[in-house]
């Protein structure tokens, strides 16, 4: 006598656009050029101040003290990327450590810090592509709807664009970017998994 399983039932198709993970994920990838500018001005000033300190006493304990803020950082940006990615991220193992030596020899803590640096330079272009692309296909699809009333600009190098043919166009490549958007934006996001990968795991 033999046992059958059933076999699991396939999960239905979900287009990109429809999927509420994109756009999600789109909020995620838009904060981030919120986010890594803050987390950049605070750490470049604190290391600044910290270098600028070394000569004296007070260097030392705001080090730790930057030290400190980069990892309470990575604890937000794990938590971040786990409810915007959809990702899970583990924090890095980390030891009791009673020197100050070994407090700042703190390879993840280090690696926070690196992180709130980059993240910046990472959110300028997640951040940017995201909002232009979406914001450029809504622009496109409801053209129609303005184009009669910008009066200043009628026509472009020949092509009304008060038009039924330069409407039909604009609706086109706006469907055409709306369509392309959630394979854009799954792909920016894999460049955030990786940084939060590499330097906060």
């Amino acid at each position: 006598m033999t046992s059958t399983t059933e076999a699991p039932a396939p999960a239905r198709f979900r287009p990109g656009v429809l999927d509420p993970a994109t756009y999600r994920t789109s909020l995620h990838l838009t904060a981030d050029l919120i986010i890594g500018t803050v987390t950049f001005t605070i750490m470049v000033t604190l290391l600044a101040l910290s270098a600028g300190l070394m000569i004296t006493l007070a260097g030392i304990p705001l080090l730790l003290a930057t030290l400190l803020v980069a990892r309470y950082i990575g604890i937000v940006e794990r938590k971040r990327a786990h409810a915007g990615l959809v990702d899970r991220h583990t924090a890095p193992a980390s030891q009791p450590l009673a020197r100050v030596r070994d407090r700042l020899r703190d390879r993840a803590d280090w690696r926070a810090v690196l992180y709130a640096i980059l993240l910046f330079p990472v959110g300028i272009v997640t951040g940017t592509l995201t909002l232009a692309g979406w914001a450029t296909a809504v622009g496109l699809l409801t053209s129609p709807l303005y184009t009669g009333r910008l009066g200043s600009v009628p026509y472009l190098t020949g092509i009304n664009l008060d038009g039924p043919v330069a409407a039909a166009a604009s609706v086109g490549a706006g469907l055409a970017l709306l369509l392309l958007m959630p394979a854009v934006v799954r792909t920016l996001a894999r460049v955030d998994t990786a940084l939060v990968h590499r330097l906060l795991t």
